[in-house]
């Protein structure tokens, strides 16, 4: 499960192939709290529901959660609704990037390292304004 300043991005790739296919610029954005606008039921590691979204995950490449918000009409009931918390997205400089048919890897791989280096400096300049602490720092999974 994400935590906050925990991002699954590192092996993540594709959108900066289409970038660089489509010459696209690279805009880093972060999303402060969006971890918390629903509930997910973490399973114990050695409980059968866990073992089933392993298994399941292994399969199909992705993980079933159970997870819920508040009702349609009540904050105190639960249903599908986001819970009422307030999310802060922040919009960093455009990263332009050179127009290549067939990206190799070296060139994705370049531009996906200065996205990620820009998404840090993005998340370090605002994470505290956004109500986390100093210490906190984003880590790429």
């Amino acid at each position: 499960m994400a935590s906050q300043g925990s991002l699954t991005l590192r092996n993540r790739k594709g959108f900066v192939r289409l970038a660089l296919r489509h010459r696209a610029s690279l805009v880093p954005v972060y999303s402060f709290v969006e971890n918390d606008i629903f509930r997910v039921k973490a399973f114990a590691p050695d409980s059968w529901e866990h073992l089933f979204q392993i298994t399941f995950k292994k399969l199909m490449g992705i993980s079933p959660c159970i997870f819920w918000g508040r009702g349609l009409f009540s904050n105190k009931s639960w249903g599908l609704m986001p819970l009422a918390r307030p999310v802060t997205t922040v919009v960093g400089r455009p990263i332009p990037v050179p127009q290549c048919p067939q990206p190799t890897e070296e060139q994705v791989d370049h531009y996906h390292t200065l996205y990620m280096k820009a998404l840090e400096q993005l998340f370090e300049e605002h994470k505290e304004s956004c109500g986390l602490p100093a210490s906190t720092r984003l880590t790429f999974i």
